[in-house]
């Protein structure tokens, strides 16, 4: 398990990802850490610039601590995606989605002081593999969860069924290693955050 030192340590070697302008922030784990880790990666979605806050291994709390409450984020783009739940699971010794939507929603009322002009939202705790050491039962319940005590003026991105294979695990050909995407699994995502973009 990567540590609050580790967070630390990763989000000072992107800072300027926290202070830079730009017209759509990505907030969140590894699945929006490593999406710049891509060949092809370009910061862009729709012709909007990104400035991508992703820490990989970060938890909901840990995001919440090291990050939003010390006021490390210097700007907010106009629209606002957060990605955040599944490394609760694994390594929140208080885990409960009770508990993880109510980290969320002081991370978003802190965000919403910061820019209350922003649009913003919240995706679903995408699925993982068969072989993977969480069991996408908890997953759907901590989203299901989460859906059902939204906090206020939060979009809720459905990801879920969009990754996900027929048995519900997330599908081969969407991952590297059974939790984080391949170029076609970014691909996804990119449509799935573009569908909520204006111009």
């Amino acid at each position: 398990m990567l540590s609050d030192q580790d967070m630390f340590n990763r989000y000072k070697a992107k800072q300027f990802e926290f202070e830079q302008d730009a017209d759509v922030s990505l907030l969140g784990h590894s699945l929006f850490d490593m999406w710049s880790d891509l060949p092809n990666y370009q910061p862009i979605l729709a012709g909007q610039r990104v400035a991508n806050m992703g820490l990989s291994g970060v938890s909901t709390y840990q995001y919440l601590d090291i990050i939003v409450r010390p006021q490390r984020i210097r700007k907010l783009g106009k629209t606002v995606f957060v990605f955040l739940g599944v490394n609760d699971i694994l390594k929140e010794i208080d885990y409960s989605p009770r508990q993880v939507t109510e980290w969320l929603a002081e991370i978003f009322a802190l965000l919403q002081q910061q820019s209350p002009d922003s649009r913003y939202f919240l995706l679903e705790t995408a699925p993982v593999a068969a072989t993977v050491n969480i069991d996408n039962r908890e997953i759907r319940a901590l989203n299901d969860y989460v859906k059902n005590h939204l906090p206020p003026n939060v979009t809720f991105i459905e990801t879920y069924q969009a990754f996900s294979d027929a048995e519900q695990n997330l599908a081969a050909n969407l991952t590297t290693d059974g939790v984080h995407f391949t170029a076609v699994g970014y691909d996804i995502l990119s449509k799935l955050l573009t569908a909520h973009l204006t111009p």
